[in-house]
C-alpha cells in the first residue's frame, strides 16, 4: 500500500487538521489543554500509521502495526483520563476513515480496482484501531474506577486515636470479604503504631450485619488480642441483635455496647482511668 502511504505522507497536515475539527465538533466540552495535548499525540498516530502503510505491511501483523496500536491505546487512555465518553473516543477515530477516504479520492489517479484495494486496507485498519482503542478505553476507566474506590475506602476506613492508648475506627457503608481484610490490616497497624490497648469498632453506619459480618468482626477481634489489645463494637442496631439472635452468631468474646458513648465509657473502665483524669502530653 506504497500509494496510500505516500498520500498520507503528502497531506499529513491537512489529514490532522481535518481530525481535530472533528474532534472539536464530537467533544465540544474538551478543554484546550487537552486538544493541544491530544494534536500532538494524533499527529504521532498519523506518522506511525503512514509508516506501516509505506512498508505494505497490509495484514497488520508486522511490528509497524504494532506501533500504530501501541499509540492508538496512549490515546484513548488520555481520552479517558481527560472526560471523553466512550463514543467520543469511539468517533474520533472512526472519523480517520471518513477523512483519509476523501482525500483518496480527491488525491489518487489510481485505477478503481487499485482505489479499492487502499481503501479496504484504510478501512480494515482503523476499524483494528477502533477495536484496541475501545478495550485500552475500558481499562483505563477501570483503573480510574478502581483507585477512586481506595480512595473511598480510605475515606470510609479511618483509625483515629482519640484518646492515649484509645483509637477508634467508624465503619460505614457495607463490609464485605475484601473490605473486611482491608479493616483487620489497618486496625492491627493503627494498635502497633499508636501502642493502644483499646480499639472502638464503630458499626453505626453499616447497613446490613450478617453472619459473615459477625464473623468478621470476631476474626478482627480476636487478632487485636493477640496483640494484647481490647476490641470493643458500638452501633449494633436492636434490628441486627434481633437478627444475630436469630442467626445463633456466637459473639460471646466480643464487647459491645449500644453507643459510642458506652464504648468509650468502657474503654475509659477496662484502663482503669476516667475521661477527666489528666492524660500525658502526647496522644
Amino acid at each position: 500500500m506504497h500509494g496510500l502511504g505516500q498520500i498520507l505522507l503528502q497531506n499529513r497536515s491537512g489529514v490532522l487538521d481535518a481530525w481535530l475539527a472533528r474532534l472539536r465538533d464530537t467533544a465540544p466540552g474538551a478543554q484546550p489543554a487537552s486538544l493541544q495535548l491530544l494534536k500532538l499525540e494524533l499527529g504521532t498516530l498519523v506518522e506511525k500509521l503512514t509508516a506501516y502503510f509505506l512498508a505494505g505491511d497490509g495484514d497488520g501483523a508486522g511490528p509497524a502495526f504494532k506501533s500504530v496500536e501501541e499509540q492508538a491505546a496512549t490515546i484513548s487512555a488520555a481520552c479517558a483520563r481527560d472526560g471523553l465518553t466512550p463514543m467520543e473516543t469511539a468517533t474520533l477515530i472512526l472519523s480517520l476513515k471518513t477523512i483519509a477516504g476523501e482525500l483518496l479520492d480527491r488525491e489518487t489517479s489510481a485505477k478503481a480496482t487499485e482505489l479499492y484495494r487502499m481503501r479496504t486496507a484504510l478501512d480494515a485498519g482503523v476499524d483494528r484501531l477502533a477495536l484496541i482503542t475501545f478495550a485500552a478505553f475500558v481499562e483505563t476507566r477501570e483503573e480510574i474506577i478502581k483507585r477512586q474506590g481506595r480512595a473511598l475506602l480510605d475515606l470510609a476506613t479511618p483509625a483515629l486515636p482519640i484518646w492515649r492508648h484509645i483509637i477508634l475506627m467508624p465503619l460505614v457503608g457495607v463490609i464485605d470479604t475484601q473490605r473486611a481484610r482491608q479493616v483487620m490490616e489497618w486496625l492491627l497497624e493503627a494498635l502497633a503504631r499508636e501502642e493502644a490497648h483499646i480499639a472502638i469498632l464503630d458499626v453505626t453506619g453499616v447497613p446490613l450485619i450478617d453472619s459473615r459480618v459477625a464473623l468478621h468482626l470476631t476474626k478482627t477481634v480476636e487478632a487485636a488480642r493477640l496483640l494484647g489489645s481490647r476490641v470493643i463494637v458500638t452501633g449494633i442496631s436492636p434490628d441486627a441483635a434481633q437478627t444475630l439472635v436469630k442467626l445463633d452468631v456466637d459473639l460471646s468474646s466480643m464487647i459491645t455496647r449500644g453507643t459510642l458513648r458506652a464504648g468509650l465509657a468502657e474503654a475509659f473502665r477496662l484502663l482503669g482511668r476516667h475521661p477527666k483524669d489528666p492524660i500525658e502530653t502526647s496522644l
